[in-house]
């Protein structure tokens, strides 16, 4: 098995110390995020967020690459700990377990069970969920988006240091007291969108309800249709409570962009392509598909299978196409193929083209789609 190789490789070098870590850039994941806490507190002189070989041939020394892709395989130097290239996301576990072997990470039980939900959201998607119980996603989504806000140089690492710290804390919880956690949605100044938009606002609002029954809610209808539950980042905040004001700027930013994808649907800046069977939307701005695919079920715009084609963060004149985890055996874009593909998730969710515009990019996979 090659990743065990690069393990190995990668722990050699975190064990001769002074190496450098790089990551992608664009938006955050939690395993990549905790990936680079669990570096940091290893010994690199610095974490990076990047998105090219040339970028990254810059960085002098040793560099331990992770999450970014296994297309950077590069001098004898470099070692990569990513699972993105295998056909199947049961042949390699995602970058935060990787790395926990490279740096030998020792984890107490319940910070062994919350990593290794998101290592399995990270590799299946959101259907995760299903096998879950009462673990889902939820204060993640500040934790990620914190860290995703910052590209090249991480200066930010105190927050790396708390975030190492809650992976390496010892604190034992009963399910229940993760309410406590979720108590962080009272300072949260969206309340009014979420009675106008209440799909878009949905983990906003079970984020409310968990702070007074947490099981009860994590483990309901709403929980298993969004993916909601009891993550890492929620113990991170009551292990280490000085991770609170990053989580909750995070989250912040988080919702913010959800505010976004109501503007932008209630302005209606967006086309809407129907060609038998499979809608798509295409929307020339940089926005997370989910809450825009939410926000336009709000507004009773959709009805059926649809993909949505937002401008990509990572990549200059390229796109992300996702799609609902509801229409996986409708849409998958593992069927797209080309030399304008430049990323197919394994679980087929996601992709990123190459495009004049997005809705240029809707007509050429809603094409290739069904062609196959």
């Amino acid at each position: 098995m090659k990743w065990l190789d690069d393990v190995l490789k990668a722990s050699q070098l975190v064990k001769k110390k002074g190496f450098k870590a790089v990551t992608h850039g664009g938006g955050a994941h939690a395993d990549d995020t905790l990936a680079a806490a669990l570096l940091w507190r290893s010994g690199a002189e610095a974490v990076y967020r990047l998105n090219t070989a040339e970028e990254i041939l810059k960085i002098e020394g040793d560099v331990v690459l992770f999450d970014i892709g296994d297309q950077f395989r590069l001098p004898d130097r470099y070692v990569v700990l990513d699972h993105h290239g295998v056909s199947d996301p049961a042949e390699e576990p995602s970058s935060v377990i990787q790395v926990s072997l490279a740096v030998g990470a020792r984890y107490a039980p319940l910070v062994a069970t919350l990593i290794h939900w998101v290592d399995l959201f990270d590799r299946y998607g959101p259907e995760a969920k299903r096998w879950a119980g009462p673990y889902g996603n939820s204060l993640n989504n500040g934790v990620v988006k914190y860290f995703g806000e910052s590209n090249g140089l991480v200066r930010d690492t105190k927050f790396l240091d708390l975030l190492a710290d809650a992976l390496y804390s010892k604190l034992s919880l009963d399910l229940a007291a993760f309410s406590e956690a979720f108590k962080l949605a009272e300072k949260l100044p969206f309340s009014d969108l979420a009675e106008k938009y209440p799909r878009t606002f949905q983990t906003l609002r079970l984020m409310q309800a968990a702070s007074k029954d947490v099981i009860t809610v994590s483990t309901s209808k709403e929980a298993y249709e969004t993916g909601f539950g009891i993550d890492f980042g929620a113990y991170a905040v009551l292990a280490v409570p000085e991770l609170e004001q990053y989580v909750l700027k995070g989250l912040e930013r988080h919702y913010a962009d959800a505010k976004r994808a109501t503007e932008i649907v209630s302005s209606q800046r967006y086309k809407l392509i129907t060609t038998g069977e499979i809608a798509a939307v295409a929307v020339e701005e940089n926005v997370p598909p989910a809450p825009l695919w939410n926000a336009l079920i709000d507004e009773k715009a959709l009805n059926g299978p649809v993909l949505i084609v937002v401008k990509d963060r990572r990549n200059p004149g390229a796109y992300t196409v996702w799609r609902p985890d509801r229409y996986a055996n409708i849409i998958d874009f593992r069927k797209i193929g080309g030399d304008r593909v430049l990323f197919k998730h394994v679980t087929g969710f996601m992709a990123v083209v190459r495009g004049e515009s997005a809705e240029e990019v809707a007509a050429y996979v809603l094409e290739q789609l069904d062609v196959d």
